[in-house]
C-alpha cells in the first residue's frame, strides 16, 4: 500500500480554557493518500478546519499522531514544523490570501523566496505554475486586477510551487460564483491526477461533489462517513480557459 502523503491518528484536540473549554477533535483517523481529491464535508463547528490545521502542522493536536510523508510531527520544534509545511504543504484559502503590491507572478514566486530559493529558475517555476492554473496572460497583473477566480487561481499557483505533496485547501470555493467555483475545482482536480501528490478541499458547497473521488464527512469531532465516488476513476477534466 502507498504510504499516504499526510495523515491523522487518532487525533484529539482541546481548544479553549477552562469553562471556555470545548473537543473540537474525538479521535480523528484521515489518511490523504496521492492521486486524489478529497472532501472534508461538515456542519458549522464540525472540526474540519480544525483538523486541516492539525494536517497542516499549523496545530499541535492534545493527542494522536501527525505524519508528513512519513514524518512524524510529535515533539517536533515551531522550526521543524515550519519546515515541513515549506517542503510538503501548499495551502488555500477562501480570501486567497495575496499580497496586493506584488504581482500574480510575484505572488507565486512569494512561496520559492521563503524556501530559500530566489534564483532565476524560480521566476520560472512560478510562470510554470501560472501556466498549470491557465494565468500566464496575467502573471504581470496585480489582485485588485484579478477577478475573484482569478485570484483564488493564483493562490493555487502559489500552494503548487513548490512541488507541495499535500494541497490542502479551506473552503476555496465559498466566495466565487457556480461558473469560478466549477474552473477552480476543475483546476484542484487536474492537479490530483498526480500520484505525488494528495489534495484535501474543506467545503459546505454541494456543487463541487462531482469532483471528488472521496468525501469524508466530520460531526462533532467524529468522521461519520468516508465513501469512495464515481469520480474516482473520472475522465479528463475540462480544460480551464484562461480569462
Amino acid at each position: 500500500m502507498t504510504e499516504p502523503v499526510i495523515e491523522a491518528t487518532d487525533a484529539v484536540m482541546f481548544l479553549g480554557d477552562g469553562a471556555a473549554r470545548v473537543q473540537a477533535l474525538r479521535g480523528v483517523s484521515l489518511a490523504i493518500a496521492g492521486g486524489e481529491l478529497t472532501l472534508l464535508m461538515g456542519p458549522s463547528g464540525s472540526g474540519k478546519t480544525t483538523l486541516l490545521s492539525i494536517l497542516g502542522c499549523m496545530l499541535t493536536p492534545s493527542s494522536g499522531t501527525v505524519r508528513v510523508r512519513g514524518h512524524a510531527t510529535a515533539g517536533a520544534r515551531p522550526e521543524e514544523l515550519a519546515r515541513l509545511r515549506r517542503e510538503h504543504v501548499g495551502f488555500v484559502f477562501q480570501s486567497y490570501h495575496l499580497f496586493p503590491t506584488l504581482t500574480a507572478l510575484d505572488n507565486v514566486r512569494l512561496a520559492l523566496d521563503v524556501r530559500g530559493e530566489n534564483s532565476r529558475q524560480a521566476k520560472h517555476k512560478a510562470r510554470d505554475a501560472l501556466a498549470t492554473v491557465g494565468l500566464v496572460a496575467k502573471m504581470k497583473s496585480y489582485p485588485r486586477e484579478l477577478s475573484g477566480g482569478e485570484q483564488q487561481r493564483v493562490a493555487i499557483a502559489r500552494a503548487i510551487v513548490g512541488n507541495a505533496s499535500a494541497i490542502l485547501a479551506d473552503e476555496p470555493t465559498a466566495a466565487l460564483d457556480s461558473e469560478n467555483g466549477h474552473a477552480i475545482m476543475t483546476v484542484l482536480s487536474e492537479i490530483a491526477k498526480d500520484r505525488g501528490r494528495g489534495v484535501l478541499v474543506v467545503t459546505h458547497d454541494p456543487r463541487i461533489v462531482p469532483f471528488a473521488d472521496r468525501i469524508v464527512r466530520i460531526e462533532d469531532g467524529i468522521i461519520i462517513g468516508d465513501e469512495r465516488t464515481a469520480a474516482a476513476s473520472r475522465q479528463p477534466a475540462r480544460q480551464v480557459q484562461e480569462a
